[in-house]
Order: structure tokens, then sequence, then C-alpha cells
């Protein structure tokens, strides 16, 4: 599997490079930061990419030619837009011009449907945020791609647990470190069954309140 890795800088991203290149992947990272790109040693090869230029991303993907995408990025761009919303869009776009079909887009939970879920705190704190991270799931479901969602619940940087869990339900409300956010994340991009689908996932054991009838997601094994 030759897999890049969009945001591959950020705590979340260097967890998804390192377990990547764990597997046997072959990983190539795309970032903002060349220092910090440079800090993942042998785990991936590297492109320096500004994801505020739609043909920088577009010339990326080209090039690598990958067999899937992972985006995980965020924060906000020098002229004020959220890279949450046009990050993901420009890399959505160029995985459509490029001719790459899989994409796995990690958003957040409280956007699109499990918004009216999400406590008060949350979209006080990041309204903004998860405002534009929905936008940029609306945009990637309207394009020819063979995408899903992820929508993690709280991350932490904390030690995994093991107990990170899948499921086809926006009323999950907890907590997932990024480890396991990523020990997640790794076997459903080669799994057909779960092409068009917004999953969420949280640590098992953190769910604050199951909602009745709650289950868990088994991921099939790849076809």
């Amino acid at each position: 599997m030759k897999v890049l890795i969009f945001g591959a800088t950020g705590r979340t991203g260097r967890q998804l490079v390192s377990q990547a290149a764990a597997i046997g992947w072959s990983v190539h990272a795309a970032g903002r930061n060349a220092d910090r790109l440079q800090d993942l040693g042998d785990a991936a090869a590297i492109s320096v990419v500004d994801l505020a230029e739609a043909e920088e991303v577009a010339e990326v993907v080209k090039r690598v030619a990958p067999d899937a995408i992972i985006a995980t990025v965020g924060g906000a761009l020098p002229d004020g837009r959220l890279v949450d919303e046009f990050g993901n869009n420009a890399i959505s776009d160029a995985a459509v011009s490029g001719g790459v079909r899989r994409l796995v887009q990690i958003s957040s939970l409280a956007c699109g449907d499990s918004r009216p879920f999400a406590s008060d705190r949350i979209i006080a704190a990041i309204g903004p945020v998860l405002e534009a991270k929905t936008r940029a799931e609306d945009h990637l479901r309207r394009l020819d791609l063979d995408w899903t969602i992820i929508r993690p619940g709280g991350l932490t940087d904390g030690a995994p647990t093991g107990s990170g869990a899948l499921y086809d339900d926006p009323r999950v409300h907890g907590m997932i470190a990024r480890a396991d956010l990523a020990a997640v994340v790794l076997p459903i991009v080669a799994v057909a069954a779960t092409h068009g689908l917004t999953l969420s996932t949280v640590d098992r054991t953190t769910l604050a309140a199951e909602p009745a009838g709650l289950r868990e997601f088994v991921v099939p094994a790849p076809v």
C-alpha cells in the first residue's frame, strides 16, 4: 500500500506515519513545515506543500500517485481561512484531478449530523472550526471518490489503550488517544465496505453516555 498523508507533521499525522511505516506501507508525508517533515526520519518520503495553493496540492498528488490519501489537516492559513475547510477541499479536489479514488478524511465529532449531540462547551470553544470541517465533509461527499470520513472524539496524547472503536452512529461521545485513532484509521484504508461512510470513533472505555442501541462497527476484511 502506497499512502500519501497530508498533515503528516501534526500530532495525529505523526502517529499515522509511524504506524503505516511499521506495517510495511510505502509512506509519503506532506506538510507545510520542512524542518518538521525532516524530523520524520526514514519513516516516509516527504513533500513540502502549502495547502493554501491548490495547484501545489494537485502537483504532489500527481507526482506521488498513491493508492490512497489520508487527510488530517487543520489550523488557519495566513489569510485567516481555515485549513479545516480550504485545505481539505484542495486535497479532495486534487484526488479527483490526480485519479486517486481512495481518500480518508479525518474530521471531528460535533460536525454535520453529530452536531445536535455535541455539548454546548465544545460548540462554544471551536464552533467555527467544526463548521469549516462540516463544509469540507459536504464537499467531499459531492465528489466521485471512494471516500470515508472519520469523526474522532476528543483527542489526547496519552498512551494507546488498544480500545479505539468505530461506530456508524452520530450520537457517540468520548475521547480517543491519537495513537489509537491512527490504529483505527489504517485498517480501513483498503476496505471497500467503508466507502461512502461517515464513522465516529472513540475509546470504547470513555463513552460518555452510551445511546440506546449503540453497536460498534465491525471492519470487514479487505477485498
